[in-house]
This record gives C-alpha cells, structure tokens and sequence, in this order.
C-alpha cells in the first residue's frame, strides 16, 4: 500500500503542476463577491477615470436616492445628438498598447504590441419625468502586430455594456436591467497564471430586476432578483460554464442624517454545466452602515457571514489524468487525492472610504474580504486593498495613480497560495472637449507556491478618444 501512494503521489503532482493554473472570478460583484480587477479596470481609450471602476466591487456611493448637481451635469454630459425624444452619446477611440507579457508566464515570456480600436455608444429615452430607458455600449478589437493568433475572436463587449429600465408603481421604484459582455483578457482575474494565449474568453449575461421602496423619509425597503450566465470559449475553461439565480434583499434605515444602517442578504443557486463539479449555493448576511461624515468624506462598511456550499467534490484534473494512460486503480487514486471536497464557511468585509478635498483632487481607499467561485478549486478566500486617485493637476491636464495588493488561498487539500501587487499611473490631456490624448502604464507581479504561477507583467498604453 505504501508503495501504491509512493507511485501516485509524483502523478499527482504533476498533474497539478500542469493543469491550466487559471481560476475565476465570481460574475456579481454587489450581490456577495468582489471582483478581482487587478486594481486596473479596463485599459481601452475611452472617457473613463479611475474612480469609475470599482477594483473592491463596491459601487460608487450615492447617499440618498437622487443624482446631486454635480452627478446631473455629468449626466447631460454624456449625451451630443438627439434623434426625436432619445438622446445619443458616440465617442471612438483608438490606441497602441506595448505588453511584455501577453500569456501571464513565469518563463517563455511574449512580448507584442497591440491595437486597440473602441467605440462608445450610449443612449437615453426620458420616456416621462419617472420613467427612463438606458443603453450603453462598448465595444473593441485587439489586433496583434506579431502573433496574429492572438485576435481577438470578434468584438470585446465591455462589462458596462446594459439596457436598462426605470420607472414607478406608485412609490415603488423599479429597474429592469440586462448587461451582456463579452472578455478575452485575463489579467484581471488574480488566480489566473500562464494560461493559453494570456487569454480566458467568455460571454457573460446578467439580467434582472431591483425594487426600491421609501417607505417614507428614513425607512427604504430594497430587493429583487438576478439571473446571470457565464459561457466559455474553447475547452480550456469549460468547467466555470454556469448559470446563478440570486434573491437579494438590502433594506435601510436612516438613523441620523447623514448616517444610513441596514442589512444586506442574498441567496443563490449556482448550476454547472460539467459534470465534473458539483452544483451548489451561496448565502450573504450581514449588517452595513452608509456615513456621509463630511461634505467632502464618505464611507461604506458592510460585513457578516458568507457560506458557499457544493453537493458534491469538484474534479478538476480529469483531462489531464486520462492524458496519462494511467490503469484504471491509479487513475481513481488520482482522482481521490485532487478531488476539492471543501465549502466555504467565513465571515466577509466590504469597506470603502471616498475623500474629495478639493475640485482638483478625489481619493478612494477600498478593502474587501470574500469567498469566490473557484476555477480549479470549489472556492477561495479573496482579500484586495486598493487606493487609488485622481488629481487635476493642470488645466486640461489628469493624473490618476493607483497601487493595489491581493492574497487569495484556493479550497481542497492542495489549493493554491498566493498574492499579488500592482500599481498604474495614467495621463489624461483634453485637447477639447472632444479630443482626449491618455498615457497609462501599469504593472503587475504575482508569487505564488505553485510551480511555473508566478508572473511580472508590464503594460504600456497610448491613446487618443473623440467624443461626437
């Protein structure tokens, strides 16, 4: 027997070592996750500042129900024609990015250079003074100067891409939404390492619905309901195939002006295509408290206890252990000692602060503790501390800073340990109000305890983006 798990044992290795090292991250970031961004957001021209993606998952904070003054202007900003009673947003942009590591790989590095064309459409029809429809699109190309192989497949829908719905029954505030994307890149999933192409392609859609109610100036009832789907290209990453139907419900409470307390909870029911894995269910409860401490300052803590739970062990490395031509006795010895048979029981931590001194300078410092759904893992604990700024520093002129660390610890017996670190520093310099001239660069390194994991990436990204 001894000898048996002797001979087993370096097969397991291996195969572990030679799995494709990728996770993934969970789809809703406001409903029990935060995405893993890599403290970046997305690198395409476009109009976007550093506070617009949210790296810890958190949304922007918005204290009462209503856009203020600022947030309108910025509102009627976004719009340049209108056709009959719908107003219409166009921008393009294009841009030239250096990579010296497109596949996220310890050795055997690829280093290209990139063009990235976009276009930004975006539209609103105020169809009364309660009812509004919204859609925002965005879409791109990556085209490879010298591994054309790389291409993108077809159009990059961006994550923000949504059609969405508002309107009233009576005091009650509903929104209709539906969001459709479609991503390649890869970095800006943590446990992602040396996967093929530097690529993880997938369509994700989520549709729903979310109901507001002011029971009158200090109670808010909120709810509702989410279906979200995540379709994967290619074989790589068949595994993460799902479907999520998640009830939520975050109901308010207005203790002192300026001060709102409540509770947030979700339930949901994670269906797998594969039968590799099993299906399982996620459960978040926990109070949370929205200050609004200054004119300039305000925080989002939220925390309580999260719970993934599967019906079974996930198997992972059944590809790779029938690629060994191994006897059938070794092959489910294999399978015993890969086999993830852990749920997640733990608390999680949502925690952001905004600061905005002055008309020339925000700041945002931003930390979260979750459980994720894993890739070749049931599950692992994320935690991401971020801080990130933007400083108008001359007229025209936008410096955007943003440093970020990570550490996640994978499910099952052998799960992978790691952390990451990065930082960026992009230049905004608007021509016009039209024509905007960005610099980013942006670095990332990862170390993990799994052999060939660990990665350092350097991007460098030049970019011009009109506005119709």
């Amino acid at each position: 027997m001894k000898k048996a798990i002797h001979r087993i044992l370096p097969i397991a290795a291996i195969i572990l070592s030679t799995g494709s090292g990728a996770f993934a991250q969970e789809f809703f970031r406001d409903l029990g996750t935060s995405r893993s961004s890599g403290g970046m957001g997305p690198v395409y021209p476009s109009e976007y500042t550093y506070e617009d993606a949210s790296p810890s998952g958190l949304s922007p904070l918005r204290p009462g129900q209503d856009l203020n003054e600022e947030q309108l202007a910025k509102e009627a900003d976004r719009y340049n024609f209108a056709i009959g009673p719908i107003q219409f947003g166009l921008a393009a942009g294009v841009g030239l990015e250096y990579n010296d590591n497109i596949s996220l790989a310890d050795s055997n590095r690829i280093s290209d250079f990139i063009f990235r064309p976009s276009l930004d459409v975006q539209a609103s029809w105020r169809i009364s003074e309660l009812n509004t429809m919204r859609l925002s699109v965005g879409a791109s190309y990556a085209k490879y100067f010298d591994n054309s192989q790389f291409d993108s497949d077809g159009l990059l829908l961006s994550p923000n891409s949504e059609l969405a719905f508002t309107f009233y029954l009576g005091a009650v505030k509903i929104s209709l939404r539906d969001r459709l994307s479609y991503q390649e890149d890869a970095y800006s999933i943590a446990t992602i390492s040396n996967t093929d192409r530097g690529q993880y392609k997938r369509y994700e859609n989520q549709a729903g619905m979310h109901l507001e109610w002011a029971v009158n100036d200090k109670l808010t009832l909120a709810g509702g309901y989410d279906h979200a789907n995540l379709w994967t290209v290619g074989d790589s990453f068949s595994q993460q195939d799902r479907s999520l139907d998640t009830i939520f419900f975050k109901p308010a409470y207005q203790v002192f002006p300026g001060i709102r307390i409540g509770v947030s909870g979700s339930f949901s029911f994670i269906d797998f295509d594969s039968n590799d894995r099993g299906d399982g269910s996620g459960l978040l409860v926990g109070p949370f408290i929205e200050w609004q401490i200054s004119e300039y300052t305000n925080l989002y803590l939220e925390g309580g206890y999260q719970q993934l739970e599967f019906d079974k062990g996930g198997d992972f490395s059944n590809a790779a252990i029938d690629q060994r031509g191994l006897s059938k006795s070794d092959a489910a010895a294999v399978r015993d000692i890969l086999r993830d048979n852990e749920d997640t029981s733990s608390y999680y931590v949502k925690f952001e602060i905004n600061n905005k001194p002055s008309d020339t300078f925000d700041h945002r410092l931003s930390f979260s503790k979750t459980a994720e759904i894993g890739f070749s893992s049931n599950s692992y604990d994320l935690y991401h501390a971020e801080y990130d700024a933007n400083w108008k520093t001359f007229q025209h002129t936008e410096i955007g800073p943003v440093i970020f660390y990570e550490n996640y610890t994978a499910s099952g017996d052998l799960g992978e340990k790691a952390h990451r670190v990065g930082a960026g520093l992009g230049a905004r310099y608007h021509f016009s109000n039209s024509v905007t001239l960005g610099l980013d660069y942006r670095f990332i390194a990862k170390d993990s305890n799994r052999e060939s994991s660990d990665y350092r990436q350097n991007l460098v990204f030049l970019s011009l983006y009109y506005k119709f």
